[in-house]
């Protein structure tokens, strides 16, 4: 026999209207204070970054001359060492944990002794007074400088400082060789199944093109001027029918401008590769952006050093005899030393005093067809970066014991001024 289940009415508990009133309107004021606090607090710790123009007078024991050419290695020293100063400075001060950094940009000649033109960048909360934080930097460089022990001797009353916004600090680094937007120097592997770069990481990269179709790579050396390999003009030689690109993809392109001429070096033997090197001259200056700017040409007298870490760019292919890529890539090599590239099992002595080697000789970190003509880079101590070779020639892509060989840049420096006047 089944039993029913008997269910007892229970009188349902219900809240007063005024209680549910107040809960609600306490509810509320705790929201309110919640997010009070929050825009309070975010805001109080917001920062945001500032942006100046800083001119210091100094002396040194070294002639105008010495260091006052961009690029050069005494122009490198003395920043450091003026930037170096700086950073005491502040480091030194209540705004150690606001500074982020000093970026000299350029020296004059004046009568009383040389002006280093400086960029200065802090990071300051949303709700400091303008007014009185540039007060506050003029007064921390007037006064921490006097401490500086040079070479060079500083003027620290000669300080002037200047708001300015990112835009004309952009403008003022992308007129500078060598500068780019990085994301990071970290590992990638080779061009040959490599990594994507963005807009900025290398904006001297430009990509030459026959008829409109990608063949070679070449580098931004000033407005004017591209650097390239000679073997990319061999069969093509009517500047009419080439273009230079530029940006990271070549479809859409950021920029294109025609070529006026093309400059092959005299001794060019196509045979032994030696004297790999060409320029082209644009058919119009190109402007300078974050995305398109001009890399540092080294001295010749600069030595860069086996086991460095360069970078190689190009559009090239992923793999031997493939297709070229429309979007740029970047692959980290080290450079090798001569004898090791010249051994029986490598080149067996192919390897000129104008070529230099850099990769890897397990293989696989290499550049490949569709890269000659682009550019083998490396920073200096300031993030300054420098063309250290051309892509020019190897034996296929990614070998092992056939690292990628390269055209070796500061050969040619007496050539590509006597050429462009750079």
């Amino acid at each position: 026999m089944y039993r029913s289940a008997v269910v007892k009415d229970r009188k349902s508990a219900c809240l007063e209207p005024w209680v549910i009133g107040l809960i609600t309107f306490l509810s509320l004021i705790v929201l309110a204070v919640c997010i009070g606090v929050t825009v309070h607090y975010v805001r109080h710790n917001h920062r945001e970054t500032h942006h100046y123009y800083s001119t210091l007078l100094f002396t040194s024991d070294k002639v105008y001359g010495d260091f006052g050419k961009e690029a050069s290695k005494n122009f490198t020293e003395m920043s450091q060492r003026i930037e170096s100063m700086v950073k005491n400075a502040f480091h030194k001060s209540p705004l150690r944990g606001e500074f982020v950094k000093s970026h000299i940009i350029k020296y004059s000649q004046e009568e009383d002794g040389v002006l280093a033109h400086m960029l200065l960048i802090f990071r300051f909360r949303s709700t400091e007074d303008t007014e009185n934080i540039n007060k506050i930097i003029q007064r921390i460089l007037n006064e921490k400088l006097q401490d500086a022990t040079g070479p060079p001797k500083l003027d620290p009353e000669s300080v002037e400082i200047k708001k300015i916004n990112k835009t004309e600090t952009d403008k003022f680094l992308n007129n500078c060789c060598g500068t780019r937007r990085s994301k990071s120097a970290g590992q990638s592997v080779r061009i040959v199944g490599g990594t994507e770069v963005e807009e900025g990481e290398w904006p001297w990269q430009a990509s030459l093109q026959w008829d409109g179709f990608h063949r070679c790579g070449a580098t931004l050396i000033n407005s004017t001027w591209l650097l390239s390999a000679a073997h990319c003009f061999i069969l093509y030689k009517d500047p009419t029918r080439w273009t230079a690109s530029f940006g990271v993809t070549l479809n859409p392109l950021k920029m294109k401008q025609g070529l006026r001429r093309i400059i092959v070096h005299e001794k060019y033997n196509h045979s032994t590769h030696d004297y790999d090197i060409s320029l082209a001259e644009l058919s119009r200056p190109v402007p300078y952006t974050n995305a398109v700017h001009r890399i540092c040409l080294p001295e010749a007298s600069h030595e860069f050093r086996p086991g460095e870490e360069m970078f190689v760019t190009g559009f090239g292919a992923r793999q031997n005899d493939g297709f070229s890529q429309n979007h740029l890539r970047e692959v980290q090599v080290d450079l090798i030393d001569t004898d090791t590239c010249n051994d029986p099992q490598v080149y067996n002595g192919a390897i000129t005093p104008r070529m230099l080697c850099a990769g890897s000789l397990q293989g696989k970190r290499d550049a490949c067809q569709g890269d000659s003509g682009g550019p083998l880079v490396h920073p200096n101590s300031r993030n300054i970066w420098y063309l250290v070779g051309i892509v020019s020639w190897g034996v296929e892509c990614g070998q092992l014991n056939k690292p990628g060989v390269y055209t070796r840049v500061t050969s040619y420096r007496n050539w590509i001024a006597s050429k462009t006047g750079l």
